[in-house]
């Protein structure tokens, strides 16, 4: 794990309260409508592990479906808080731990967007093999070009890393998944433009 994501991780860890208050507490919107279009016609005991559930805004959603989502975060300020609200969860960094099981959807809302482009290709190929057949990996990352350092939100710094349709498909493609949607989206957040994707292995 590089400094830039041990230092975002830190500012996550430090100001979670501060990353909580200023975070919709609903879903809604474009994310929404991508959400529903990752859970489509699986079956309610399908095996759902989400990273980076940070208070669960969007595994509650997910379990109001009716589905059991398994919440991880790489902080332990997160996964504290949930557990405090009754989540099953637990600490898993994506980029340094291995992940034991096989999951039919793995989700990452605003997760892949803190790796710089080496990290994300590893941790795409590494996603990909934790996923049964036909399952389906949904992320989303801001949209743009270039990487950026961010006080925004938390008044501490994150590391955030820009993409364009045009560089993310190759990278699909390389990690070995054979169909993707990637809808672009203008949103309310800070930063407005979003990819959301889903991609399904073979």
């Amino acid at each position: 794990m590089n400094d830039s994501n041990s230092k975002t991780l830190l500012s996550y860890n430090e100001h979670v309260r501060e990353y909580v208050d200023g975070t919709l507490q609903i879903v809604t919107g474009a994310a929404k409508d991508w959400i529903d279009a990752a859970i489509d016609n699986l079956p309610l005991q399908a095996k759902i592990l989400e990273l980076g559930s940070a208070f669960g805004r969007d595994a509650t959603y997910i379990a109001s479906k009716g589905f059991a989502v398994e919440c991880t975060d790489a902080t332990e300020g997160f996964v504290s808080l949930l557990q405090t609200k009754g989540f099953n969860a637990r600490l898993l960094n994506v980029l340094s731990d291995d992940l034991t099981d096989k999951y039919d959807l793995i989700f990452a809302n605003a997760v892949m967007l803190h790796f710089t482009q080496s990290e994300f290709s590893f941790v795409l190929k590494k996603l990909f093999h934790s996923l049964n057949k036909g399952g389906r990996f949904a992320f989303s990352l801001k949209r743009g070009k270039g990487e950026s350092w961010s006080n925004e939100k938390l008044g501490a710094p994150r590391f955030f890393c820009y993409w364009e349709k045009a560089n993310l498909e190759p990278l699909i493609i390389e990690a070995g998944f054979v169909s993707w949607t990637i809808d672009e989206a203008v949103t309310q957040r800070v930063h407005a433009e979003w990819l959301f994707i889903i991609a399904t292995a073979p």
